[in-house]
Protein backbone atom coordinates (compact mmCIF):
# COMPACT_ATOMS: atom_id res chain seq x y z
CA UNK A 1 0.00 0.00 0.00
CA UNK A 2 2.89 2.36 0.79
CA UNK A 3 4.68 2.10 -2.57
CA UNK A 4 1.32 2.54 -4.26
CA UNK A 5 0.64 5.44 -2.12
CA UNK A 6 4.50 6.57 -2.94
CA UNK A 7 4.54 5.78 -6.94
CA UNK A 8 1.22 7.90 -6.98
CA UNK A 9 2.98 10.82 -5.04
CA UNK A 10 5.54 11.06 -7.88
CA UNK A 11 3.12 10.75 -10.37
CA UNK A 12 1.25 13.61 -9.18
CA UNK A 13 4.20 15.94 -8.72
CA UNK A 14 5.24 15.04 -12.14
CA UNK A 15 2.18 16.10 -13.58
CA UNK A 16 2.02 19.15 -12.02
CA UNK A 17 5.57 20.27 -12.50
CA UNK A 18 5.02 19.76 -16.22
CA UNK A 19 1.88 21.91 -16.03
CA UNK A 20 4.39 24.34 -13.98
CA UNK A 21 6.52 25.12 -17.07
CA UNK A 22 4.02 25.16 -19.96
CA UNK A 23 4.16 28.72 -21.64
CA UNK A 24 1.86 31.54 -21.72
CA UNK A 25 2.29 32.70 -25.31
CA UNK A 26 4.75 32.58 -28.77
CA UNK A 27 7.95 31.40 -27.93
CA UNK A 28 10.52 33.94 -28.98
CA UNK A 29 11.56 31.58 -31.85
CA UNK A 30 8.39 31.11 -33.17
CA UNK A 31 8.02 33.63 -35.70
CA UNK A 32 4.67 36.25 -35.51
CA UNK A 33 1.77 34.63 -38.59
CA UNK A 34 1.07 37.43 -40.66
CA UNK A 35 -2.17 36.68 -42.59
CA UNK A 36 -1.89 36.08 -46.03
CA UNK A 37 -2.55 39.12 -48.31
CA UNK A 38 -6.63 38.76 -50.54
CA UNK A 39 -4.48 38.21 -53.55
CA UNK A 40 -1.70 35.08 -52.03
CA UNK A 41 -3.24 31.58 -52.90
CA UNK A 42 -2.81 31.33 -49.25
CA UNK A 43 -5.52 33.71 -48.60
CA UNK A 44 -8.17 30.61 -49.86
CA UNK A 45 -7.33 27.87 -47.26
CA UNK A 46 -9.61 27.59 -44.38
CA UNK A 47 -9.04 26.39 -40.90
CA UNK A 48 -10.24 22.68 -40.98
CA UNK A 49 -9.35 21.76 -44.87
CA UNK A 50 -7.61 18.69 -45.67
CA UNK A 51 -4.92 18.43 -47.15
CA UNK A 52 -6.31 17.32 -50.39
CA UNK A 53 -8.58 20.00 -50.57
CA UNK A 54 -5.42 22.40 -49.98
CA UNK A 55 -3.65 20.47 -52.55
CA UNK A 56 -7.03 20.65 -54.83
CA UNK A 57 -7.12 24.50 -54.39
CA UNK A 58 -3.22 25.74 -54.18
CA UNK A 59 -1.40 22.76 -55.75
CA UNK A 60 1.11 20.42 -54.15
CA UNK A 61 3.85 21.94 -51.72
CA UNK A 62 7.37 21.98 -52.76
CA UNK A 63 7.86 19.94 -49.75
CA UNK A 64 6.64 19.14 -46.44
CA UNK A 65 7.39 17.69 -42.86
CA UNK A 66 5.44 15.47 -40.21
CA UNK A 67 6.23 15.60 -36.44
CA UNK A 68 4.43 14.70 -33.21
CA UNK A 69 3.59 16.87 -30.37
CA UNK A 70 4.47 16.88 -26.74
CA UNK A 71 0.95 16.13 -26.64
CA UNK A 72 1.77 12.15 -28.37
CA UNK A 73 3.27 11.54 -25.03
CA UNK A 74 0.24 12.27 -22.42
CA UNK A 75 -1.03 8.22 -22.31
CA UNK A 76 -4.91 9.28 -22.61
CA UNK A 77 -5.26 12.13 -24.76
CA UNK A 78 -7.10 11.44 -27.67
CA UNK A 79 -7.57 15.33 -29.16
CA UNK A 80 -6.39 16.47 -32.78
CA UNK A 81 -3.09 17.74 -31.80
CA UNK A 82 -0.91 14.75 -30.95
CA UNK A 83 0.72 15.08 -34.85
CA UNK A 84 1.48 17.83 -37.05
CA UNK A 85 2.13 18.19 -40.97
CA UNK A 86 3.28 21.06 -43.12
CA UNK A 87 3.45 21.90 -46.47
CA UNK A 88 6.15 24.27 -47.61
CA UNK A 89 5.32 26.55 -50.97
CA UNK A 90 8.38 28.50 -51.97
CA UNK A 91 7.68 32.13 -52.23
CA UNK A 92 4.48 32.04 -50.31
CA UNK A 93 4.82 29.99 -47.13
CA UNK A 94 3.68 27.31 -44.86
CA UNK A 95 0.29 25.79 -44.23
CA UNK A 96 0.29 23.60 -40.96
CA UNK A 97 -1.99 20.57 -40.33
CA UNK A 98 -2.91 19.55 -36.96
CA UNK A 99 -4.49 15.63 -36.46
CA UNK A 100 -3.44 12.21 -34.89
CA UNK A 101 -6.16 12.16 -32.31
CA UNK A 102 -7.04 8.77 -31.54
CA UNK A 103 -6.37 6.23 -34.04
CA UNK A 104 -7.15 8.38 -36.17
CA UNK A 105 -4.44 10.03 -39.09
CA UNK A 106 -6.79 12.41 -40.25
CA UNK A 107 -5.06 16.06 -40.53
CA UNK A 108 -6.59 18.89 -40.75
CA UNK A 109 -5.36 22.46 -41.66
CA UNK A 110 -4.76 24.21 -38.22
CA UNK A 111 -3.64 28.07 -39.90
CA UNK A 112 -1.27 28.84 -42.48
CA UNK A 113 1.83 30.81 -42.40
CA UNK A 114 2.61 33.60 -45.19
CA UNK A 115 6.24 34.21 -45.39
CA UNK A 116 7.03 35.53 -49.30
CA UNK A 117 10.87 34.07 -48.08
CA UNK A 118 10.02 30.61 -48.36
CA UNK A 119 12.57 28.73 -49.37
CA UNK A 120 10.11 25.93 -50.26
CA UNK A 121 11.79 23.24 -47.94
CA UNK A 122 11.29 21.12 -44.56
CA UNK A 123 13.15 22.25 -41.53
Amino acid sequence: MRIVQGVLAVVLMGAFGVMGCAKSGPSPAEPARVAAPADSPLAKIQPGMSPREVEALIGPPDSENEYITGKAFIPWYYGRDRSRRAYFYKGMGRVVFQGGGGFSRNHVVAHTEYDPSEPGRAR
